[in-house]
Parts: structure tokens; C-alpha cells; sequence
């Protein structure tokens, strides 16, 4: 356990690990709740040693709680965090624990920074932060004073189109070094791809009815994170439920039971294509695993009284850190079977996502032909003509078989004596 140790509690917001082995993590403490934040309330956010539990290893000092913070793979003395006010602060902790770097006001999100990603780049300063104010904005950390891009997050009506906040961002470098996923406060998640020299564009909206899609989520998207194995198979969590999509379909291919408490966040692993890990607000942490069982939770582990806030697994696999909603970390070390990949794994649970891909793909088909002979029809299903001799003739038949006559059954049989 590696507790706040501010006096006022705070929750885990985001955690990131150390890039290169499981050494050290950084976690980002804030209180979310509306207009709960107090004067006396602790700023700082900790670097810790995973082997020194006691003492944070070092402190991110901030004018704004930081909601989000993440090393920098390229140079993992430096991490970028989103704050509270909006801004971004870029820290080197080669030269202590303030920040060396801020963004300008003006330039700067205007609502709490909810996600920040580091992008892989040749100099290996760009990144790029999503916030409620409803603008994915890309960062070059030599010059934080503007952005070098901007890309509104609407739900892309022709007339009058709504601004959709994000809260999570997802960028990963085998998907393909352009692609964005952004969940958004309501429940629809939007594919953006941002191409050299143009502006950055929105080219999917998931869930949306008005797009053609279904099945968006009741509430904000909260995670929404990639399979490490099969890129374009995504992961989101919202509302009492987590959903597996893909690129080339506008609704869920899978989904979750409802839980009787709201989910906060997801997490891969980073070993095992099938497994993944889902943190709930009765203190409670899922593992899914899709290669043992795909219809029920395979692990369900008690962490903490209060609510779990957020999580990461370490790239060894081995290591989970848990957040909590009182600013306590819990790291937990995953047994083999759920951190060692089986023999055959990776093709098994492939397979079985294309297997998944290509009957939501059939269903859909089948509902644009269904409508399309509607439409064809025009009212055919009112003068369509029953035979009555023939429907009392199989009803006969069907009771028949059952050893039954039909008598006291309010069928035609019973009513036709």
C-alpha cells in the first residue's frame, strides 16, 4: 500500500508506470467532486519506489492538482501532467520537482485536462491532452506557449453541431501513428486522425444512432484502451458496464453484464491478449479472461472499503497498481496464469475476434435487407392473407404432439368446438 500522505483525502486520478521496469510509478491526486476542493487542499502529486513504501521517492509540485501524469517512454526522466485549471505542466526531474515547462493560458484547455498521451515522435516531445471542454489539443513540450494542432470533439451534425466533451484518449503506436480514440462525456467514443500538414478530423463517431451506430454507453466514457495484441479491438468503460468494439463497426461487438456498482476504469494486460481488468466503485477489481471464459468474471478481488479510481499494469505483466477514491495505491502482483501467455493464445483469441467482427458484420447486413424490404413493402403486412383451414390444421397437429387437445387453452381448437 502506498497511501497519501496529505491529511485531506484525495483520490487516485491516474497512474503511471516507470518505462523502464518496475522500479518506480507516478501517481495523480485530485479531488474530482464538484466544488469540493478546499483552500487547505494539498496540490502535489508523488513519484514512488515501489520498494519504499512509506516515503514518496519524489514530489510533483503544481499550482492545480495534476488529474493525470505520464513518463515519457523516450526520456523517462521527464513526464507531462494535466491539470486541473486546464493547463499542462512538463516536468524533468533531473532539475527537481517543480515544473520546468507550463502551457500558456491562452493556448490551454479551459476545462480540467481529464487524459494526456505521450506520442512517438523522433525528438520525443510531442504529446497530446483531451479535456471536458470538448478540444483534443497536440503539444510539442519545447514550446508549451501553442499548440501545433486542434481538433473540436462534435458529434458531427450538419447544422448546429454539439461540442461533445472528452475524458479519456487512447493513442497507441500500432494502431497506426495517426489514430486517436477519445471517449466522450456522453457515452459515444469518436475515432480522430491526425495527418501531416492537414487538420486533424474526426472519422467515426461509436455508438451514435444519428451515425448509424448503437449501443452508446448511459454516462461518461471513463477508459477506452486498445488491445495490445489485435490494435484495432477496443476496450470502454461507462456507466455499470465495459464494451468491446472495433474499427470497422459502429456498435458493441461485446458487452459486459451490468454490475450492481459503476465501473471507473479498464486496463489490458499487457501479456495476455484475452485478459483484462475492470475496477469498480464497490472496491472490487474484475479479471476478465476471454481465453478461459468469455460469459463470467474469472478473478473478482476485494481492494479497498472506499471506491477504486484507477489502474495500470506494469509491461512485464506481473505488477497491477490500483487507485483509490482516499488516495491510496494497492499493488498487487498477478499470479502466472493470469500474467504468462498460454500456447496458442494470441491466434485463439484473434480468431475469435474476427469470428465475433464477422457476425456483428452478418447481423448488420441482414438489418439493412430487413429494412430496406420494409420500405419495399409499403403496408404488405396488413393485406397479407392467412389460411385458416391450414394455421387450425398445424395447431391440431402441434397439440397432437404434446398429448394435448387444446381444450381450456383459448385456442382456435377449443374455440372452434
Amino acid at each position: 500500500l502506498f497511501k497519501d500522505p496529505a491529511d485531506e483525502k484525495r483520490s487516485v486520478t491516474k497512474i503511471g508506470w516507470h518505462p523502464e521496469g518496475a522500479s518506480k510509478l507516478v501517481g495523480s491526486y485530485a479531488n474530482l467532486r464538484f466544488q469540493r476542493m478546499t483552500d487547505e487542499m494539498p496540490m502535489a502529486s508523488f513519484v514512488w519506489d515501489i520498494n519504499e513504501r512509506n516515503v514518496p521517492l519524489t514530489e510533483l509540485r503544481t499550482t492545480s492538482p495534476l488529474i493525470c501524469c505520464q513518463y515519457n517512454k523516450k526520456n523517462a526522466d521527464t513526464l507531462i501532467g494535466g491539470c486541473y485549471n486546464g493547463l499542462l505542466n512538463f516536468y524533468d526531474l533531473r532539475k527537481g520537482p517543480a515544473p520546468v515547462g507550463k502551457s500558456a493560458v491562452e493556448a490551454s484547455h479551459y476545462d480540467p485536462v481529464y487524459d494526456v498521451v505521450w506520442l512517438h515522435s523522433k525528438t520525443g516531445t510531442d504529446c497530446a491532452s483531451t479535456s471536458s471542454d470538448g478540444r483534443l489539443l497536440f503539444w510539442d513540450t519545447r514550446n508549451l506557449s501553442q499548440t501545433t494542432d486542434e481538433c473540436v470533439l462534435t458529434d458531427g451534425a450538419k447544422d448546429e453541431p454539439k461540442t461533445l466533451g472528452g475524458v479519456s484518449l487512447e493513442w497507441m503506436q500500432e494502431a497506426g501513428p495517426t489514430k486517436f480514440l477519445v471517449g466522450s462525456e456522453h457515452g459515444i467514443i469518436l475515432s480522430v486522425t491526425r495527418r501531416p500538414k492537414k487538420e486533424p478530423e474526426i472519422n467515426s463517431w461509436f455508438g451514435t444512432e444519428e451515425r448509424g451506430g448503437y449501443g452508446r454507453h448511459f454516462g461518461p466514457v471513463y477508459a477506452v484502451k486498445r488491445n495490445p495484441f489485435n490494435p484495432k479491438f477496443f476496450l470502454t468503460v461507462g456507466d455499470w458496464c465495459c464494451k468491446m468494439w472495433m474499427e470497422e463497426l459502429k456498435g458493441p461487438m461485446l458487452q459486459s453484464p451490468y454490475y450492481p456498482s459503476f465501473l471507473s476504469t479498464a486496463s489490458w494486460s499487457p501479456t495476455r491478449p484475452g485478459v483484462f481488468f475492470l475496477c469498480r466503485h464497490d472496491g472490487k477489481m474484475d479479471v476478465w479472461d476471454y481465453f478461459y471464459r468469455m460469459n463470467e468474471v474469472s478473478l473478482s478481488q476485494k481492494i479497498s472499503e472506499a471506491a477504486l479510481s484507477s489502474v495500470s499494469v506494469q509491461s512485464a505483466g506481473s505488477l497491477a497498481a490500483v487507485g483509490d477514491a482516499e488516495g491510496t495505491i494497492t499493488l498487487m502482483h498477478l499470479c502466472d496464469s493470469l500474467s504468462v501467455m498460454a500456447a496458442n493464445e494470441k491466434n485463439v483469441l484473434g480468431s475469435m475476434f474476427e469470428r465475433e467482427f464477422k457476425r456483428e458484420k452478418n447481423l448488420e447486413a441482414i438489418k439493412k435487407l430487413t429494412s430496406n424490404k420494409k420500405d419495399g413493402d409499403h403496408g404488405s403486412k396488413d393485406s397479407m392473407a392467412i389460411d385458416q383451414s391450414a394455421y387450425q390444421a398445424r395447431e391440431k397437429s402441434f397439440f397432437a404432439d404434446v398429448g394435448m387437445t387444446g381444450d381450456d387453452l383459448g385456442t382456435h381448437l377449443a374455440l372452434g368446438k
